[in-house]
């Protein structure tokens, strides 16, 4: 490699410019060989800086596994836990304090007891007496009590249309 051959680059704010071994001031920090031939790249200094702790593979690869991880935690940390229906068992919690209110814990399997078109009669053999009812909408509210990760009351509303259900929902309020 002979000194025609090499060429410096000069870095400045704006633009880097290439320029011949002829007429390239140098300056400290700002001037750097350079070959034409020389395909690799070296990382910027602020790239190197970034996530020092990310160099290696298997520390890439330890901080992937570590967020696996950690979602895996804090979603089974959301998942309810879910009862199997027991009639009585909702029965009996009619009336009870929101802190106490057991329901909340069976609504998963009440999905699959009430059905649209299901006439009232047989929800209220099912469910008992609603905790409201609101005679305008055709609705009955039943009360599930306070959420098992929250502070937020739940309900569970049932929406009648010709004395039948029309729509079921859980809800938060």
């Amino acid at each position: 490699m002979n000194a025609e051959n090499l060429c410096y680059v000069r870095a400045q704010p704006h633009l880097t410019r290439i320029e011949t071994a002829a007429n390239v001031t140098r300056t400290p920090l700002t001037t750097r060989l350079f070959h034409p031939a020389a395909t690799t790249a070296t990382p910027t200094a602020r790239s190197r800086r970034a996530l020092p702790f990310l160099q290696s593979r298997s520390m890439r690869a330890s901080a992937l596994r570590c967020a696996v991880l950690l979602t895996l935690l804090l979603s089974a940390c959301t998942m309810q836990t879910t009862a199997p229906f027991d009639s009585a068992s909702w029965k009996s919690q009619r009336g009870a304090d929101a802190q106490h209110n057991r329901r909340g814990t069976m609504v998963a399997a009440l999905e699959k007891s009430i059905a649209v078109g299901m006439p009232r009669a047989q929800v209220l053999g099912l469910l008992g007496e609603p905790d409201s009812t609101d005679a305008a909408s055709s609705t009955d509210v039943y009360e599930l009590g306070v959420a098992q990760y929250g502070v937020d009351e739940e309900f569970y509303q049932i929406h009648y249309q010709d004395g039948k259900v029309a729509s079921h929902r859980w809800g938060r309020r």
